[in-house]
């Protein structure tokens, strides 16, 4: 089982989509389960019943039809009219509407079986898992271990069972499930706005069984089987799925963050398929934390169709408005700065708009639109004037000009460890000072939930975590700390300028192509090479090329050890040739070019590929680290090569004297946005094209055994 977090309630937008003809029908169980009666208060989860009820809205939205869905979900409300919904996510209930959908289900019909709640461990009962552990999820009425089994447990082996009958029926399967098995060990900050969604076995009595299993799911896949399947899961197995209070939700109100990426995605282009969806997801995931917080994982047959088989036909993104009210957010994309095109009429052509506005506010689902001039046709005219009388009259808004948010949100400082013996009034004096100086409060804020950085007091030290409020993630020191002068003004200006440093480091994240879907010039592979046994001596990596053995593909979660050497193979897809840059953001924030070096030519043409070592890794680290690469590309036809060498952390520098409107776009908007915290908070409109390329690739550096 994998972890995940979840989604609010979601304006409906008015989507007009058509659906693949296709030989069967597509039904739908959704469970969602968090009183978890039986179980300690503290095991009970918020987000699951939040999760089950935006998922059904937004397949229903998507053309599912009502009476084809069925709920299991406790403390559920406000679901689509028609949705079948008898009551919460026991064992009984859930293998129960399991056996009715499979009676159902005829060959060539597709079922879509989505699962929010808790996950845990028990120790393996038939000997597949090779003296492991059982996988097992937690149903509303679950109990403790009672000697041959967690009571009420549903165990991967029986889930195995039920979809590989369904398979051998001919009905495809769709299996999205946001909950865990991770027994790691994270440092949650006291009072986090964010839970795991998973239950330590021992929690519940179990003996202790073994080692680590795999998914046993995966088995329904390896028959030949005339139905396929994907599953989704919200996390790597060594991963927490986490739920909690996104920005812009009310207080207290918690979704799983892998539901609630994949509905966000699924609501803006619904038109994808399995295999692009989960790139998506995964990019909006790591692209909206500093740290690696989860890595949503998927598999099966059924990757490379479209997702619940939803139609090609491009659905209007659009939502309605009143008077300045938009009813639709960050969920749905829009962010504060997008430009919107008001119409008074769902139907009406893109050049039939009434008036234009601005975004002021985006909220989770809902938004606050200006009157604004536009558009300026950029050849001397004037810009229209704002409309506010035509501008009331509209009824529904398509973003016509996305925004990029440079604002930084950091938590309140929370202290880890009430008894650890420091004093802590200088760090927070130091940082009360730095965020509420002239050259910081106009785009850094302090808020209890919702916050992009979270800030712990631990070791005597300001230390800087992910959104999810968690500290030292992977062992000691892995969150990065800030050692403060003792002088006061010196003090306040070491956190300012490690705060930029965040924002900077963050803004550029947020620059990541925001639709895989529309397809990019630039593909990265990270590979991996490992030194061969024996050849680390005396705490030094080996210089010949003859101790590491041949790179391999990384994964979508890369973690290296001591000496390991990574590289990328950068290829170019596009249909015009490219200069490429990487850069590496470190544990520490900063941003260093690590491609290309010496002066190497960073052009790759159309259809070719370029291989670089870039970076390797230290051998015995004291801690581990979370670090990425960040590969910009841009168009390379007619001009010189262009390297963004001045997006470094140690200084801007002079870059190439000639640059495209492309790249002179890119370097003057990040030029604002990280460089300028002086200015307002409020985004400017992004005129980036397209074509331009920016990835990011997240890696885990492990410390070394001890360390």
């Amino acid at each position: 089982m994998r972890p995940g977090l979840g989604l609010f309630a979601i304006a409906v937008s008015t989507l007009a989509l058509t659906q693949v003809s296709v030989a069967g029908d597509t039904r739908a169980l959704v469970v969602g389960v968090s009183g978890y009666p039986n179980l300690a208060e503290t095991l009970r989860l918020h987000g699951p019943r939040n999760d089950s009820r935006e998922v059904v809205s937004t397949i229903v939205d998507l053309g599912i039809a009502p009476a084809s869905v069925t709920v299991l979900a406790d403390g559920v409300s406000d679901l689509p009219q028609g949705v079948v919904a008898p009551g919460p996510g026991t064992r009984s209930a859930i293998l129960g509407a399991l056996a009715e959908l499979e009676a159902e289900s005829q060959p060539g019909d597709l079922v879509f079986f989505y699962f929010s709640g808790h996950g845990s461990q028990q120790p393996d009962r038939d000997g597949d898992e090779q003296g492991g552990n059982d996988e097992i999820f937690l149903p509303y009425d679950v109990g403790s271990w009672t000697g041959a089994g967690v009571e009420n447990a549903i165990v991967d082996d029986e889930f195995d069972a039920v979809v590989r009958r369904f398979l051998d029926k001919g009905v495809d399967f769709f299996g999205m499930i946001d909950a865990c098995n991770s027994a790691t060990g994270f440092r949650a900050a006291p009072g986090a706005a964010s839970q795991s969604r998973q239950v330590p076995p021992e929690l519940l009595g179990v003996p202790d069984g073994g080692g680590r299993s795999g998914r046993g799911i995966r088995a329904a896949e390896k028959s030949a089987s005339p139905g396929r399947a994907a599953f989704f899961y919200a996390a790597q197995e060594t991963e927490e799925a986490l739920e909690l209070t996104p920005k812009g939700a009310e207080p207290g109100e918690f979704y799983g963050v892998f539901t609630y990426n994949v509905l966000k995605r699924m609501r803006q282009t619904p038109n994808l398929t399995y295999r692009t969806l989960h790139q998506a997801v995964v990019n909006d995931i790591k692209r909206g934390s500093l740290m690696a917080t989860q890595t949503p994982e998927i598999e099966g047959r059924l990757l490379d169709e479209p997702v619940l088989r939803l139609g090609d036909a491009a659905p209007r993104r659009q939502w309605p408005i009143w008077s300045g009210k938009l009813q639709g957010g960050e969920l749905d994309g829009v962010s504060r700065g997008a430009v919107l095109a008001l119409f008074d009429d769902p139907a009406a052509p893109d050049d039939k708009a009434l008036a234009y506005g601005r975004v002021e506010s985006a909220g989770a689902t809902k938004s606050v639109v200006v009157p604004t001039a536009w558009p300026c046709a950029g050849n001397g005219d004037q810009c229209a004037a704002a409309d506010e009388a035509a501008f009331k009259k509209a009824r529904f808004a398509r973003v016509i000009q996305p925004s990029l948010d440079f604002s930084l949100a950091l938590s309140e400082p929370v202290r880890i460890d009430p008894d650890d013996g420091y004093d802590y009034a200088a760090a927070l004096a130091a940082f009360n000072a730095a965020i509420g100086s002239e050259r910081l409060k106009a785009r850094v804020s302090t808020r209890p939930e919702g916050y992009d950085v979270a800030v712990g007091l631990v070791d005597g030290k300001l230390a800087f975590s992910a959104a999810a409020g968690l500290v030292d993630p992977l062992g000691p020191g892995s969150s990065p700390r800030l050692t403060l002068p003792a002088e006061p003004v010196a003090a306040a200006a070491a956190v300012e300028d490690a705060v930029k440093r965040i924002a900077r480091v963050l803004a550029l994240q947020r620059l990541s192509a925001p639709d895989p879907a529309a397809g990019t010039a630039l593909d990265v592979q990270i590979r991996i090479a490992k030194a061969r046994s024996g050849s680390i001596r005396d705490g030094a990596c080996p210089e010949s090329a003859e101790d590491y053995l041949p790179p391999v593909p990384a994964g979508d979660a890369p973690q290296f050890d001591d000496c390991d050497v990574l590289s990328a193979v950068m290829k170019n897809t596009g249909k015009k040739s490219i200069d490429v840059t990487a850069l590496l953001i470190g544990p520490d924030f900063s941003i260093t070019t690590v491609w290309p070096a010496d002066g190497a030519a960073n052009r790759i043409h159309l259809g070719e590929e370029k291989t670089a070592d870039l970076l390797q890794m230290e051998p015995d680290p004291a801690a581990s680290t979370e670090e990425r690469l960040v590969f910009i590309a841009v168009p390379g036809v007619g001009k010189a090569h262009t390297v963004f060498e001045d997006l470094t952390q140690e200084g801007i520098r002079a870059g190439p004297s000639e640059l495209s409107p492309d790249a002179a776009a890119l370097r003057d908007l990040l030029a604002t946005g990280l460089d300028d915290f002086s200015r307002s908070a409020a985004p400017q409109p992004t005129r980036v094209e397209e074509e331009m390329t920016i990835a990011v690739r997240p890696f885990v550096v492990r410390a070394a055994p001890g360390g």
